[in-house]
């Protein structure tokens, strides 16, 4: 798989470490700020409450004047619902993540797709999710698994009110870091909502 020209992109696409910041307003939805190791903003989100059908754009800031990814749902239903991955820079289809409905209430689970729709790798909670529903307190963890490797790795750190989510990302890793990304992205998307 070629690697893209990730210096035509966001910054974030070309980080082996950053990390997820989740700020929730239940009303209103949530905003997902992409930081780097200094704290410094690479890409923003910001969630609507009351969509039926999820569709999240990632800014390369806050002012979400310049869009790179584009996740969207193609149905309503969430449990089993899949979510195709667009790079709003070049319009490249860069596949989707498909959630494992009833699996994904123990232990979430994302399987990867590519642009043909071929599965080609997951991403997998190491926790258990259903005990994490009923006790929030207990930080999750994920990894990425591409052909039996299993070292791109998500773990939230321990926070009450402020969610962060570390994505640690072994260097020249195969896996596009745009799809990362996204699903890293579409998985804290999806956490916030059944928290």
């Amino acid at each position: 798989m070629e690697k893209p020209n990730t210096m035509a992109m966001g910054e974030i696409f070309s980080m082996d470490h950053y990390y997820i910041q989740t700020k929730f307003f239940r009303i209103f939805g949530g905003s997902f700020l992409f930081k780097d190791m200094n704290d410094q903003v690479v890409a923003f989100s910001k969630q609507k409450r009351f969509k039926l059908k999820e569709d999240i754009v990632l800014y390369s800031d806050e002012t979400c004047t310049q869009p790179l990814l584009s996740i969207k749902a193609r149905s309503m239903i969430d449990l089993w619902s899949t979510y195709d991955i667009v790079d709003l820079t070049t319009g490249e289809n860069l596949g989707a993540a498909r959630r494992k409905g009833l699996k994904s209430i123990f232990k979430d689970t994302w399987k990867i797709l590519d642009a043909n729709g071929n599965e080609y790798a997951e991403l997998v909670e190491d926790s258990i999710a259903i005990v994490r529903r009923f006790i929030p307190f207990i930080p999750a963890k994920f990894h990425f698994s591409i052909q039996g490797q299993q070292d791109i790795m998500m773990h939230q750190r321990f926070n009450p009110i402020i969610q962060k989510t570390d994505i640690i990302i072994p260097q020249d890793h195969p896996l596009d870091r745009r799809v990362i990304a996204a699903v890293a992205l579409l998985n804290s998307a999806i956490e916030g909502r059944q928290g």
